[in-house]
């Protein structure tokens, strides 16, 4: 009966928060119904003024002969003529006539692009359906009519075979997030997924422990014929199938060492990931039951990690869950300039567990995953990590700068720590709790509606509730009984002998840690931002988000304070999300300034304007272009009054 009622108790507080409080934003995928081959309208080709325009006609007729044969419901000849319209369209990319007369060569390569991407995705619909599995199965089906495709295998793609489907990312439309990122070029975008093994998941060791259990990936795939069918002697065609990553580059080289853009949808498959994983209710789990979360909680990196690309890290708050980030992710990915530069990571924890508890699980996190990619130090885009916190995930973040001393440890012990009596385990754990120095390659932080001085929610009606439905994990519970027990009842403070405090405890106004913990410093050197978040109009000081007011939200000593029109959830906000970005390039301005580490070549050749077009993005004019933010003012104005604006001065 007991257990019944407070499982009551907890949809009835669950449905007051998800009423009056805030959340992140509904992201769905939905798939679409597949349509027939669609018609390709073009200009006639009554001659071809150069071989390249020849190559065009040839594909535009093969890929229309595919058409019919489709609507005849002869799948194979269909699909051997869509392959021969990729080997024309590649011949007409490639050949050296490029910019004879004839048809402009801009417009050739789009055409080009457009036949060759839309036969190879119809050859693979045709070949292997609407889920994929491009393995040894669909290359022997296809080498028995003749069509011999090699897979290329090397460090810079995919292998398809690591995934267990490929899908089509323009079989899904997307709801819930501001923008479409995608970039026009060569190759069919996919959705590559791996599917969780969990008997081996937490057995996992070395870089795959810091992957997705489901992982999801962007990737586009591109089919290059190598030989084309030959009437004559029978001999069927060769093609090569490369799978490439689009995170990694925005070009690939074709023959006589011309290039190409590479057709990419970073949108798609980052929904398709969050939107259909059970996030919703481990946020529900995380907060009143820690202890089921606690195996699954760590970093995780949502691409495989990229040497030479800047670590950022994204931490969520309370009864939330790296769903939180997801229109930042999109967007923060979708401009180049940040793509080609950092990788993201989400650090997914039990809210519901103390905030020394998932502050030492964070710190712990971000060591391990530091010696892990990159043991012998040969990687120095590592030691310029970038921390990014929400609401609680900000306090977490704030320890990973501070110096703990013994001022932690004065709040729950009345004696040295040297004098406690526990078992070497227990010890250790209590050490890592209470005593922390600053991460040395966490190089820039940014706070978004941290409640530094404490939450409107610790001192509530709902936050007290919520207080009370919170079960800590039996192994803490017994652990802070057998501590009690091994030692005199004087040795701990009297807040300790109460009993164990919860998240929601620590965010009360008035708690302790939160006091302690505003009075030690910042490591120097680091610069760190605040983002906050105003509910309604009026005086910046007597705001709120409605969760965080901004007394306590406000840092003096930030390199950046930004006012936002936005509730407790600012982290997903247009003006949010452009503030990030900002900082992100004043990061970069900063790292190339002091040649903290040498740029790859790499990326200098990614960063030319030549090649790629801003606007191919797709990103809106509001959000496009972080790179233009760094040299935009000297200040950042606030939205508030004009003598609050003095405090606001933007140090790199």
């Amino acid at each position: 009966m007991q257990t019944h009622r407070r499982a009551l108790a907890t949809v009835w507080v669950a449905c007051l928060i998800a009423a009056g409080a805030t959340g992140c934003g509904t992201v769905s995928v939905r798939r679409l119904r597949p349509g027939p081959a669609r018609e390709l309208v073009r200009v006639a080709f009554p001659f071809a003024e150069s071989p390249a325009d020849g190559w065009l006609a040839r594909a535009e007729a093969a890929y229309n002969v595919g058409r019919t044969e489709e609507e005849a419901k002869d799948r194979e000849r269909a699909a051997d003529f869509y392959l021969d319209a990729v080997g024309y369209a590649g011949r007409a990319l490639e050949d050296s006539s490029w910019e004879e007369g004839g048809i402009p060569s801009q417009t050739r390569a789009e055409m080009a692009q457009e036949l060759s991407n839309a036969s190879t995705a119809r050859f693979f619909r045709l070949t292997s359906g609407r889920s994929m599995r491009l393995d040894e199965s669909w290359r022997a089906a296809l080498a028995a009519r003749g069509v011999h495709v090699t897979i290329r295998r090397d460090e810079a793609v995919w292998d398809p075979e690591s995934f267990d489907v490929l899908r089509f990312s323009a079989d899904f439309a997307v709801d819930g997030l501001d923008n479409q990122h995608s970039v026009d070029g060569l190759g069919v975008p996919l959705i590559a997924v791996r599917r969780p093994r969990w008997k081996d998941l937490f057995r996992r060791e070395g870089p795959e422990k810091f992957l997705m259990p489901r992982q999801v990936y962007a990737a586009t795939a591109v089919l290059r014929v190598t030989r084309p069918r030959d009437a004559r002697t029978g001999l069927g065609p060769e093609a090569i199938l490369e799978l490439h990553d689009p995170l990694r580059y925005r070009r690939f080289t074709l023959a006589a060492g011309r290039t190409a853009p590479l057709a990419a949808d970073f949108t798609t498959p980052l929904a398709y990931h969050l939107a259909r994983s059970p996030l919703p209710l481990l946020e529900q789990v995380g907060l009143l039951q820690p202890q089921w979360l606690e195996r699954l909680a760590g970093l995780y990196m949502l691409h495989p990690y990229q040497p030479g690309k800047i670590p950022v890290v994204l931490v969520h708050g309370v009864w939330s869950s790296p769903r939180a980030w997801i229109q930042a992710l999109n967007d923060l990915r979708g401009d180049p300039a940040i793509r080609d530069r950092y990788q993201f990571w989400i650090f997914l924890y039990p809210t519901g567990n103390p905030v020394t508890a998932s502050a030492a699980t964070l710190r712990k996190a971000l060591t391990e995953v530091r010696q892990t990619m990159d043991p012998r130090g040969t990687d120095p885009a590592l030691d310029q990590m970038v921390l990014v916190g929400h609401s609680m995930g900000g306090l977490l973040v704030k320890m990973m700068l501070q110096d703990s001393g013994e001022a932690l440890w004065d709040l729950v012990g009345t004696r040295p720590f040297a004098e406690l009596r526990a078992t070497p385990e227990q010890r250790d754990l209590l050490e890592r709790l209470y005593f922390f120095k600053p991460l040395p390659f966490v190089r820039r932080v940014v706070f978004i509606s941290t409640p530094h001085r404490g939450s409107e929610l610790g001192d509530q009606f709902i936050g007290r509730m919520v207080d009370r439905l919170i079960r800590l994990p039996s192994s803490v519970r017994t652990t802070y009984k057998s501590l009690l027990k091994q030692n005199s009842a004087d040795f701990f403070a009297a807040s300790m002998r109460d009993g164990l405090p919860t998240s929601v405890d620590n965010l009360s106004r008035d708690n302790p840690l939160l006091m302690t913990l505003q009075r030690l410093p910042f490591a120097a050197g680091v610069p760190y931002h605040s983002i906050i978040g105003q509910k309604e109009p009026g005086p910046v000081e007597d705001g709120s988000d409605g969760i965080v007011p901004y007394v306590s939200a406000h840092l003096d000593g930030a390199a950046s304070e930004l006012v936002v029109p936005a509730n407790h959830s600012a982290q997903d906000q247009p003006d949010a999300i452009r503030e990030m970005g900002r900082i992100l390039m004043l990061h970069l301005a900063r790292v190339d300034k002091e040649r903290a580490y040498p740029v790859d070549p790499h990326f200098r050749l990614l960063r030319e304007p030549t090649l790629a077009s801003p606007t191919s993005s797709g990103i809106p004019p509001r959000r496009r272009g972080f790179a233009d933010l760094v040299p935009r003012l000297d200040r950042i104005w606030p939205r508030g009054t004009p003598e609050n604006r003095s405090r606001d001065a933007v140090r790199p």
